[in-house]
């Protein structure tokens, strides 16, 4: 059985915990968050919200938070939209909180979300680059109805709500060198934090290397003979989102090599498509096959005494 499944249930038990322990009340401050709600008294009763809202409350009622609420005290609807008593009494936009208005500031909409989902993976939100750019989390999330299997995303791929933005991303997957997310193998998430992390590009980890070693520990080393742009980024090499060359390269050897290597030990003449510059138009062999790799395939780092060069 897989970890995913068997941690699933205990996951739901302890959210079924922690909401128990929450008053109904608990929460946002709605009289800052929406000055009109200020004073109001909750409902408590979802049914309330059906008479006028049936088709969100229908499908609302699939949703892990509709399983949960109703233990906050019976806030329910109100726990992300406020307390109601108001706009039951007077029904009218301004008198219930909505994250489909426009008017209302993107770190209110959030705040609702984290008076909840502070900790955990979102403890690096407030500041990251999301935040800075007045992300949303009802862009990439939807609570109202269970169109994704987890996460509450937007769409069942959870791929696509990244994509809603990051569309060069999604060009670049359908190149011939690619990470397996076209095959569902893995998701933006295995290497990135959408809700901020401690590296660059919102990276899970401190750096791209660290983030690459993940998967690739055999590249991590000690190393008796480290190749300096490899131990240094990962990136000056490789295109991790996507490239038309073997092995996520971003330029094909011996052309990527000789970005550095142009005067190195051998004569290493600039290459052309088929011959050399200035070589009397000989056939260029270093274009043959992986061209440099062909002789210099430990080009990570190598652990043999003879290795300096990266040839063993």
């Amino acid at each position: 059985m897989k970890r995913g499944v068997v941690l699933l249930p205990l996951v739901v038990a302890l959210f079924f915990v922690l909401a128990r322990a929450l008053p109904a009340g608990s929460g946002p401050d709605w009289g800052v968050l929406n000055p009109a709600q200020k004073d109001a008294s909750f409902v408590g009763d979802r049914s309330v919200c059906a008479n006028c809202h049936p088709q969100y409350v229908e499908s609302y009622g699939e949703t892990l938070h509709a399983r949960v609420f109703p233990h906050r005290g019976g806030a329910d609807c109100e726990s992300c939209h406020g307390p109601a008593g108001k706009h039951v009494a007077e029904p009218s936009r301004e008198h219930i909180f909505s994250f489909k208005d426009r008017s209302v500031r993107p770190e209110k909409k959030n705040g609702v979300c984290l008076s909840c989902h502070e900790k955990g993976i979102r403890m690096h939100w407030k500041g990251s680059s999301h935040d800075v750019a007045n992300l949303t989390c009802n862009s990439c999330h939807y609570v109202m109805e269970k169109r994704s299997p987890r996460g509450l995303f937007v769409n069942e791929d959870s791929k696509k709500a990244c994509f809603q933005c990051h569309k060069e991303r999604r060009a670049q997957l359908q190149r011939s060198s690619h990470m397996p997310l076209r095959e569902g193998l893995m998701d933006c998430a295995a290497c990135h934090n959408p809700h901020g992390g401690p590296g660059p590009s919102l990276l899970k980890t401190a750096s791209v290397n660290e983030t690459c070693y993940q998967c690739h520990a055999e590249k991590r080393g000690p190393l008796l003979w480290e190749h300096p742009p490899a131990r240094e980024n990962c990136a000056n090499c490789h295109d991790p989102h996507g490239s038309n060359y073997e092995s996520l390269l971003k330029i094909r050897p011996p052309f990527l090599c000789q970005s550095c290597h142009s005067v190195q030990f051998h004569p290493s003449n600039i290459y052309e498509g088929s011959k050399i510059v200035g070589g009397g138009g000989s056939v260029a062999q270093q274009l043959v096959g992986k061209a440099c790799l062909n002789c210099h395939t430990q080009v990570h780092g190598s652990n043999h005494p003879s290795g300096p060069r990266f040839q063993r």
